[in-house]
């Protein structure tokens, strides 16, 4: 009984193994395509060469895509709230972007993307809320990071000596979506408020002193931009560096940011009158040089 179940047995296994082996040979059961290169489970959808990705990440998506590039879109919302930047802004701006581009983990984020993110901000395509949930949820027990991001957007509003209403209204708003603490944004909020409360009086010579300029020297306004950029590059507050998580602006950089700028403003000032009057005394020059060409030419007609 034994010898005829194993019998049994070896034709099964027989008859499976030329079924098999005649299931292979079938060519209608080959895929050229899948075999070539050996990838058994390639895709063979065809590739449309207009458009090799199928699908185009949208404006939004991209936006959305890492928490600097909505941290981008949210400090534009300050940004283009008044309609208009002044130099220190623009520098504080420039700053923070280059720090953001630095630490961001994705390689693929450039302070260029970022600039061109707040540029096209200006016409906002994602409504703050989402965005700021968006941060909050990138940010979650990171509390002190989004304490120091409103405290960055009271210096960028501030940064031509006064906070205009709408620039307030969107800070108080996003300080809002981040759940700040009443007690700390007040804080925040009371200490700008007192630093700006006074204006910062400065004559040419202080000025000169910031700048490291003596009288001797030409102001030039190409060299002063220049020196102006690496004195707040200098100064300025890293609010994504750990050592500064617990340091306010007013403890590390804001009176000398405000120095910097109201030098650099006097010095600017100095700098277009003295090239004015360099052009009114070339054009004199000019102009006496033209009167004695006529005179020589008029003794000329004389001999």
């Amino acid at each position: 009984m034994e010898i005829v179940l194993l019998l049994i047995a070896g034709v099964v296994i027989y008859f499976l193994y030329n079924t098999l082996q005649d299931y292979l040979k079938n060519s209608l059961h080959q895929n050229p395509q899948n075999t070539s290169f050996g990838f058994g489970n390639a895709d063979n959808t065809p590739i449309n060469f207009d458009n090799p990705y199928q699908v185009e990440d949208t404006w939004e998506s991209k936006i959305k895509s890492n928490e600097f590039s909505i941290l981008a879109a949210i400090i534009a919302r300050v940004v283009w709230s008044d309609d208009k930047i002044c130099p220190l802004e623009k520098q504080l701006l420039d700053e923070i972007l280059s720090d953001m581009a630095a630490e961001s983990k994705n390689p693929k984020l450039s302070k260029e993307e970022l600039e061109e993110i707040v540029e096209k901000e200006k016409t906002p395509s994602v409504e703050l809320d989402e965005l700021c949930e968006n941060y909050v949820a990138l940010t979650k027990g990171e509390y002190k990071k989004r304490l120091k991001v409103v405290e960055f957007l009271f210096a960028l509003a501030y940064a031509d000596g006064k906070l205009e209403d709408s620039e307030q209204e969107q800070i108080i708003d996003i300080a809002a979506y981040f759940e700040i603490v009443n007690d700390d944004f007040n804080s925040i909020y009371n200490a700008f408020e007192k630093e700006y409360a006074d204006e910062i009086e400065m004559d040419t010579q202080q000025a000169r002193a910031i700048f490291d300029i003596t009288d001797t020297n030409k102001l030039d306004k190409a060299s002063l931009n220049e020196k102006y950029h690496a004195l707040i590059k200098q100064t300025k507050q890293n609010i994504f560096d750990n050592k500064n998580i617990n340091k306010s602006f007013q403890d590390t950089s804001l009176t000398r940011l405000k120095e910097i700028d109201k030098a650099y403003l006097i010095l600017l000032d100095l700098a277009e009158s003295q090239g004015q009057d360099v052009g009114k005394q070339e054009e004199g020059n000019e102009s006496e040089g033209q009167d004695i060409k006529q005179d020589q030419s008029r003794k000329g007609w004389d001999f």
